[in-house]
């Protein structure tokens, strides 16, 4: 009997023992990184690594124990039995398996802990089984306490191993931590262990021996098998981690990868199979041209094309083909990039730039193009061509009262209706503003008017309730192709023209172009010219017409009034030429001389009459109005308080707010402000109210028929009794008849106004003086 411990130094063979601790260490750490690969791979794959890493440490520790004690070169032999070292190693499998599985569940620090447990039982298993394996030559006996002491050894270093092996995907030192417990756990059982065993020679006759050459080749051949093993096992986690990681990178990709040999697809990412539609496995085997069709090719390794999905679809995409080696063939990469959304982001940029954001509508630069292969087309048949040309009426009043949201609704609201209206072939398109224009093709002129006054009806069923509160509307010029132009800038002229009558007309209307109205244009054109000249020229002036009070029948004041001596056509009176000062801008210089010319001339008047001024509403724009007439009432010395402003209610829609505060400074100067053509158009009590007017005037047209129509004289005495209760006095203008001053006298407005009195004349300055001025 002797102890195995005692003779390690003189009958172990080293360069075993060393192959024994290798195949251990090697083991251990590949088991590891198998268990780090557990926790990283999809869950699919996770149960399949934590058993190649229970088989991994199955093998390893049942080789570390079966070289070292081939290892033994002692004078006793050693035999071993087949199935016992078979059981011994499944054992050690089965038992790893189980541990790994327990120490990777989700479960608390117990459940870890008896992972760590079954670690060393498993350790300790696989060699008591192997121990039991050594016959039939001689006798093992073990020494109890060494046998705990090393279980307990193996047991605690699993313990740590296994807390170790918890946290190794995160830190490297836990996987080298984690792979030197599971070394020490084997070792420290083994060698602690086999010191407390004894070995006795059997009584019976040796029959058979090992020989050194004999045992060092059978450890050799389990070392190599062992390390074939361990190899292939690294070898596997190293091709699966990198392998993986690319092939994860690849369908990271968010480009489709297709790889081809010799026109066949051999491999392919999930992107590639996600645009095709089609499972990755039935892709494979296909021809290139089967998945992919080539449409434009961009340089020598880029091209477009297509990827060919089920069906007629086809998604346009960009194609880079590279040749790369792939499984030791030449093979194709091709990466394939999704232009569907380029695309599409092409045209939303594309109908951008030629649609109206606001209303979807074509836009000017659309329209140019259509309407240029309009007319080349009719150009070359005999078809007519129509172009309407619609504008809104009173648009900008809806803008200002109602603000430009509810503007732009109602621009929407207008494109709406043209779409509904016309034929779906009609080039509709905002030019802006306002401003719409129509192409009409195959058209004749009875169809043309026809849609006209389709679109007219519908107008009015739509926007009935802005048509009562504003007059809004819609008119239309026609202009007809070849009969009113063959060129595209003739037609728009010809169509404005048209326009422009139908507004002038009335509004609301659709006119068609007629000769005449080019010489109308012309005409108009030419006064605005002029306009533009009269004040430097001096052929504007002022006439005067008296205001009487009604009670002492004695004139009061005069409201001057212009007039323009034209060189060709006369006298002008402002309703010739007052619109065109507006829409030119040509009225506010002329606001500004007639102010100043009637300031001059009541400042120079002995009685102090007062003198009234009409406003035009455009003057009311000039955000220095109030600074203007406060210099020109200094420079001509009228007192303000003599000074009546007159403004029509147009004025109020512009911006309410900043003519009412325009309004306020005025009578904070002492100017006097009256409500002009009150009875007519639009009148608003909700202006009376909101406004500080000092006056109404009441307009020449509610005041024409009061003696013969009753209403009109109910109508016209309940505004006198409406205004004398907000204080407001009343100017009855356009009184021409005995009959009209007897209903006045009955009505008692404050003061009067007409021809009855005296029409407009020139400066009272420059006549002989009246009983008032005298």
């Amino acid at each position: 009997m002797f102890t195995v411990l005692s003779c390690i130094a003189d009958q172990h063979d080293w360069t075993l023992l060393f192959v024994a601790l290798s195949i251990c260490c090697f083991g251990s750490l590949t088991a590891v990184f198998m268990l780090t690969r557990a926790q990283e791979c999809v869950q699919q794959h996770h149960h399949y690594w934590l058993i190649a890493a229970a088989v991994v440490l199955g093998a390893s520790t049942w080789a570390t124990h079966f070289i070292a004690m081939l290892a033994y070169a002692g004078p006793v032999p050693i035999g071993y039995d087949g199935p016992l070292i078979i059981l011994s190693i499944i054992t050690a499998i089965v038992l790893f398996t189980g541990a790994v599985e327990i120490v990777f569940m989700n479960g608390g620090q117990l459940v870890q802990a008896s992972g760590g447990v079954l670690f060393g039982v498993a350790i300790a298993a696989m060699h008591f089984v192997g121990m039991l394996a050594i016959t039939p030559f001689s006798m093992v006996s073990l020494a109890l306490d060494k046998s705990i002491v090393a279980c307990a050894l193996a047991i605690g270093f699993g313990i740590v191993a296994v807390a170790a092996l918890r946290h190794c995907a995160s830190r490297r030192f836990h996987i080298f931590a984690g792979a030197a417990c599971i070394v020490l756990a084997i070792c420290s059982l083994h060698t602690v262990s086999m010191s407390g065993v004894q070995i006795t020679p059997s009584a019976e006759p040796v029959h058979a021996d090992l020989s050194s050459v004999d045992r060092i080749a059978i450890a050799i051949a389990v070392s190599i098998i062992s390390t074939l093993i361990l190899l292939g096992a690294a070898a596997a986690l190293f091709l699966d981690r990198h392998l993986t990681d690319l092939r994860g990178l690849a369908n990271a990709s968010f480009e489709g990868l297709v790889i081809a040999q010799e026109n066949v697809v051999i491999d392919l990412n999930e992107r590639f199979a996600a645009m095709a539609g089609k499972a990755a496995a039935l892709l494979k085997g296909q021809p290139v041209e089967a998945v992919l069709a080539i449409e434009r090719r961009l340089g020598i390794d880029t091209c477009q094309g297509a990827v060919l999905c089920d069906g007629q679809d086809r998604i346009p995409v960009e194609i880079l083909a590279r040749t790369i080696e792939y499984r030791g063939r030449e093979c194709q990469v091709i990466a394939v990039r999704d232009l569907t959304e380029r695309h599409e982001a092409s045209r939303r940029i594309e109908h951008m730039a030629r649609h109206d954001p606001l209303t979807g509508l074509a836009n000017r630069r659309e329209f140019d193009q259509r309407f240029e292969m309009a007319m080349a087309r009719a150009a070359e048949t005999p078809s007519g061509l129509a172009l309407l040309a619609l504008d809104l009426d009173r648009f900008k009043l809806v803008n200002d009262t109602f603000g430009h949201a509810e503007g732009d609704a109602v621009l929407q609201r207008v494109a709406q209706v043209l779409i509904r209206t016309l034929p779906a072939d009609v080039t509709i398109a905002r030019m802006g503003g306002d401003e719409f224009c129509i192409i009409l093709e195959n058209a004749s002129r009875q169809q043309t008017e026809a849609l006209a006054a389709d679109l007219q009806k519908a107008f009015a069923q739509e926007f009935a309730d802005l048509a009562t509160s504003s007059g809004f509307g819609a008119s239309i010029g026609i202009a007809l192709y070849p009969e009113h132009g063959v060129t595209d800038r003739r037609l728009r002229n010809n169509a404005d023209m048209a326009l422009y009558r139908a507004k002038s007309g009335g509004r609301g209307r659709a006119c068609t172009f007629e000769a005449a109205m080019d010489i109308e244009l012309h005409a108009k054109r030419q006064l605005e010219h002029d306009l533009r000249h009269a004040v430097a020229k001096g052929e504007l002036f002022l006439v005067y017409q008296r205001i009487v009070d009604t009670s002492s029948q004695e004139p009061c004041g005069y409201e001057a009034l212009l007039r323009w001596r034209h060189a060709s056509r006369g006298v002008l009176a402002p309703a010739d030429f007052i619109a065109a000062a507006e829409e030119t801008g040509c009225i506010i210089p002329i606001g500004i001389w007639v102010l100043e010319e009637a300031c001059s001339e009541a400042a120079s008047w002995k009685a102090p009459l007062t003198i009234a001024v009409n406003i035009s509403p455009v003057q009311f724009l000039m955000p220095n109005l109030v600074e203007q007439f406060s210099h020109i009432l200094a420079r001509t010395g009228l007192q303000p308080d003599r000074l009546e402003l007159e403004i029509t209610e147009t004025a109020l829609f512009h911006d309410r707010a900043a003519v009412l505060s325009t309004l306020g400074q005025l009578r904070a100067m002492g100017i006097r402000v009256v409500l002009d053509d009150f009875g007519t158009g639009y009148s608003s009590l909700a202006n009376l109210r909101d406004f500080p007017f000092d006056k109404l005037k009441i307009d020449r047209r509610f005041l024409a028929g009061i003696g013969a129509d009753p209403t009109i004289r109910a109508l016209f005495e309940n505004v006198i009794e409406m205004a004398s209760t907000l204080n407001l006095p009343v100017i009855a203008e356009g009184v021409e008849t005995q009959e009209q001053l007897a209903i006045l006298h009955a009505s008692h407005p404050a003061q009067m106004q007409g021809f009855l009195f005296g029409k407009p004349e020139a400066a009272p300055s420059s006549r002989t003086p009246l009983k008032a001025i005298a």
